[in-house]
């Protein structure tokens, strides 16, 4: 992730880590990982790590798969949301606990959005939410911004707020600040990507094209000048005439693209 962004205000938010102690730091560089495994004899069990700065701490812990939703004693955590409710102008229950709701409505549906990895997009859907709190602690400070893939509810970006059920078990309020982009998948996922390796082509094809337009300006202008240089003669030995001529001055015509 990137550890401050600008808004559209050009207003720079610095990356920001509550602790439920109340106590709280502003890393320069955050990164988590999660991951799911299972079988049908054993259950399922997530692995939630976190990074930051001199900060590493991981949790491991069972988990129940219901509706598309993954839930870690009976709450569900915002990291995957059952993909047939990612639908435009729809309401998504995300996070909720005893003092805190997060819901988000659905826009945006089906767009490719940036990842960190090269040359790669993932289609995913938008959903912007809201925290309503039920106490007066005060933590909640903003919205967030999270994007889901399309295909499989997997959250792949997030901004704003960041709050969740994994973070809690880790003794974390909340993240605020920055974008969290997509670094890495595993291969089993059935993300919906786009391949954006054409734009090389495009930065390798654009300096070809300005050189080639160079190229033939230069040589229409040298076959116009050799032209008016051939209409030229050099004059002969008959009786000398006196000629005038009035220099005219052109005008230039400029644009831009």
């Amino acid at each position: 992730m990137q550890d401050s962004f600008s808004t559209s205000n050009d207003v720079t938010t610095a990356l920001w880590v509550q602790f439920l102690n109340g106590t709280r730091c502003a890393p320069k560089t955050l990164c988590f990982t999660f991951s799911i495994e299972g079988s049908p004899e054993n259950g399922y069990i997530t692995k939630f790590v976190l990074m930051f700065d001199d900060f590493y701490d991981e949790i491991s812990m069972p988990v129940t798969v219901s509706n598309g939703r993954i839930f870690i004693d009976s709450t569900p955590t915002i990291f995957v949301v059952n993909p047939d409710s990612l639908i435009d102008g729809h309401t998504v229950q995300l996070y909720q606990t005893e003092n805190i709701t997060l819901s988000g409505n659905v826009i945006n549906a089906e767009q490719p959005t940036s990842t960190l990895i090269k040359n790669c997009q993932v289609v995913s859907t938008m959903v912007r939410g809201s925290y309503q709190q039920t106490d007066d602690s005060g933590l909640l400070v903003g919205p967030a911004l999270l994007l889901f893939d399309t295909n499989t509810g997997v959250l792949v970006r997030a901004a704003g707020q960041f709050s969740d059920v994994l973070l809690d078990e880790l003794g974390i309020a909340f993240i605020y600040g920055g974008v969290f982009d997509l670094l890495d998948f595993s291969e089993n996922l059935d993300f919906t990507l786009v391949h954006t390796s054409f734009s090389l082509w495009l930065l390798i094809l654009i300096p070809i094209f300005v050189i080639a337009f160079l190229v033939v300006v230069f040589l229409a202008y040298k076959s116009i000048k050799t032209k008016k240089g051939g209409k030229r003669k050099a004059p002969s030995n008959k009786s000398l005439k006196t000629r005038s001529y009035k220099m005219l001055n052109a005008e230039g015509i400029h644009y831009k693209l």
